[in-house]
């Protein structure tokens, strides 16, 4: 066979592979649903921890904080968990923000420590939550669903809640049942696992590993009634910041692709963990 022949029926066994993976995990999702929801009996309520290491970004912080409150029915039961380096300049900028009248009936923790990425902050969070339910987010997201947070008792009361589970979250992908941005987690896939999404990356893959953990391991469904919208720095030049700009140094992007192909059997290690 030709090179140039091969290449095109390699092109084409690709297209095939991705159009199955497509239409394979939305009819799946679709039933999944379908079936979870013709089951549920009652809807428990929940506390929610929101998980959000951040650095020079109040800014991001009281625009993020100003849609979460305008769209949370029950704003009392919310644990925002902030995490500060100890040379954070915008300290006081932020105890300003969480100070305001509009943001009283949300509960707030302070915590300060120097963890190296991304993963062990949102990890040490976990680690010293009491909620059921951990949802870590980032600085440049906006709530665009009304009631999220009933949707978010809704969904993890279609499953054990005792049992490791996450809900995909729509953070406008053009296939939202192939990954999510934004995943929430219960605490018992971090008692499982001992972390949310591993720690032997740099930056990057954190939504990534969770997501692939998820479909691996099936402990997962989609809502589309929780949508988050992101504010991000790669596509939008205004969104550009200090924090952006030291997250993508280094080839850290680069670094962690090559972490991330050599980490496939630790993955697949771990899905099973999931379910047994």
């Amino acid at each position: 066979m030709k090179k140039h022949n091969r290449n095109i029926l390699q092109s084409i066994h690709k297209d095939i592979s991705k159009a199955f993976k497509r239409i394979y995990w939305f009819s799946y999702l679709k039933l999944k649903k379908i079936y979870l929801s013709s089951k549920l009996k009652k809807i428990d309520k929940f506390k929610i921890s929101i998980l959000y290491p951040t650095r020079e970004r109040s800014v991001k912080f009281n625009r993020m904080l100003n849609t979460l409150i305008d769209n949370c029915k029950d704003p009392s039961r919310i644990n925002i968990m902030l995490l500060f380096d100890t040379d954070e300049p915008e300290l006081e900028k932020y105890k300003k923000i969480i100070n305001n009248e509009e943001f009283k009936n949300l509960n707030f923790e302070i915590h300060i420590k120097d963890l190296k990425n991304h993963a062990i902050r949102n990890n040490y969070l976990a680690s010293i939550s009491n909620s059921k339910i951990l949802f870590p987010v980032n600085d440049d997201i906006v709530f665009k669903s009304k009631n999220w947070d009933q949707c978010i008792d809704e969904e993890f009361s279609k499953i054990r809640i005792d049992e490791p589970y996450c809900i995909w979250t729509d953070t406008g992908q053009k296939y939202p049942y192939l990954h999510s941005d934004f995943p929430i987690l219960n605490k018992a896939w971090f008692e499982r696992l001992g972390y949310l999404s591993s720690e032997i990356f740099n930056h990057w893959y954190f939504d990534t590993w969770i997501c692939d953990l998820s479909i691996r391991s099936k402990k997962f469904h989609l809502s589309p009634d929780i949508k988050i919208y992101q504010f991000s720095a790669h596509t939008i030049k205004e969104e550009i910041d200090a924090t952006h700009l030291r997250i993508t140094s280094n080839n850290n992007a680069v670094k962690d692709k090559k972490i991330w192909d050599e980490s496939l059997p630790i993955r697949i290690n771990d899905a099973l963990k999931l379910l047994y």
